[in-house]
Parts: C-alpha cells; structure tokens; sequence
C-alpha cells in the first residue's frame, strides 16, 4: 500500500490537511473528533480516486482536493451515525462517541461534520456537484435503513448486493463522478469503476474485517451466511475482475499500474 500512496502523497498531504482544518466549538468532544478524522483511517476513497483521476493524465485540482476532503468527512460522519445504529462500542480500536459520551451526540458531531462537508463542496461553486453527493446521501441512508429492517433474516444476496452498492459505493461513485465533472471525464466509466470497486470493497470488509462480531450481535447476515465463504470469494473475484476490465481501459502509465497493485493490496 505504501508504493501506491506514494503516487499522491501531496493528494494525500492536501486532503488531510483540509480534514484537519475541521473545528468545533465544544472543548468536551473537539480532540476526540480530530482523533476520529486522523487517525485510523486508510483514505481508500481518496487514494482511489485520486490516482484514477492521474492515470487519466488529469491533475488533482483544487477542487478535487475539496471534493476528495468532503467524501472522507462525509464518510466519517456515516461512521457516527452507524455506531449508533449498531450500538458499537469501539471504533478503530478505540471507544466509539456514543460509547463516551451519547448515542444523540454522536448524531449531532456525524450532523456537524455533513455541515463542514457541504461547505467544502459549496467551496467548489457548481450546483451538479451538490445534486451528485445529495443523491449520494440519500441512497447512503436508504440503505442503511433497508438494512437495518433486514436483520434477523437471510436476504437474497441481490439484495445485499443492493445494500453494498447504496451504503458504501455510493459515495466512491459521488466522489469519482464529481471529479469526471470537474476534469471532463468519460463519467459513466468513473460511475461504473467507482461502483464496482465500492462493492468489492465492502464484500471483502463483510468477509475478513472488523465489522464480523457488530454483524453477528446485530443479526445482519452477509454473504458468507447467504452463500457460504467458497462462494462469496467466487463472488469477490467477479468483481474484482470488473475492475481490472476497467483498470485495462485506463491509459497506459504509473497510475495505471498503482491502481493494479492496490486492487491485490486490499
């Protein structure tokens, strides 16, 4: 991993420079938020779209870095409100807010931070930008409400696979289609790409991450339980080969092969 974040490690500097500049005034919770937005994270949905963007000889814009800064705050934001749902009691190795403090304030820091990730967007002053993550929102929410009403029963796994595409690569394809808006890219190969990597990510998070024990306690069956483990891999390398088909349409260059070597890193 550490190859491939070196191809945008001003990117990398850039975003959590723009994270870290997030405040808020309370003096209660303000070192745990900051602790929350910096550490921990892998800055997947950065460090994908980011060198997506370079392997299409763009550079990464102002802009981006805003659009890039809202995805990962908009991301966090998402995590308060799950731990909440899901009654979690740590996150990233550490306690989770609503284990701190409260469940209603850890709802109020994930409003706060989709507050400071509108204004980043505000920042970039294009109107398409704004519908592109409020569609995004909104299935990201969705989704984790059909999923919530899901517990306790075995889905089909299309419907899972519904789950996967509206509470995690929504946002990837929000990012990526905003950056395509930004830099003039082909958007519907950026949507497809950031969708068929978002699912990917979030079948292999339900099968070998830390969210295993949370899914047993809350009774959310994934597709191990639907399909069986051999079954799921199968299904883990279908999509990744999608990604590698869209990987091969990319122009031929570094970036190119960064994203090739973190697809196998993941």
């Amino acid at each position: 991993m550490e190859s491939v974040t070196s191809l945008i490690k001003e990117e990398l500097e850039r975003v959590n420079e723009e994270i870290s500049g997030i405040t808020i005034e309370s003096e209660n919770i303000k070192k745990m938020l900051q602790e929350l937005l910096q550490s921990g994270s892998k800055r997947i949905r950065t460090i994908v779209s980011a060198i997506y963007i370079k392997a299409n000889n763009k550079k990464v814009s102002e802009n981006i870095i805003q659009i890039l800064s809202a995805g990962e705050i908009i991301h966090n934001a998402s995590l308060l409100h799950d731990d909440v749902l899901d009654d979690a009691s740590a996150r990233r190795g550490k306690p989770s807010f609503n284990t701190v403090f409260s469940p209603n304030l850890s709802i109020l820091t994930g409003d706060h931070l989709l507050s400071a990730a509108t204004q980043k967007l505000l920042n970039i002053d294009n109107k398409e930008i704004l519908q592109i993550f409020l569609k995004c929102t909104k299935e990201m929410c969705e989704a984790e409400i059909n999923q919530f009403f899901m517990r306790g029963s075995v889905p089909a796994i299309e419907d899972y696979i519904k789950i996967c595409e509206g509470k995690t690569a929504s946002l990837f394809e929000a990012i990526l289609e905003s950056c395509a808006v930004i830099e003039s890219l082909d958007r519907e190969k950026a949507v497809r790409f950031a969708k068929n990597f978002g699912v990917f990510f979030q079948l292999k998070n339900d099968l070998t991450g830390q969210s295993i024990e949370s899914d047993k306690k809350n009774k959310i069956f994934t597709p191990k339980d639907i399909l069986g483990v051999e079954k799921t891999m199968d299904l883990i390398d279908n999509y990744q080969e999608r990604i590698r088909r869209d990987i091969g349409l990319l122009p031929d260059n570094i970036y190119k092969e960064g994203l090739g070597e973190l697809l196998k890193s993941l």
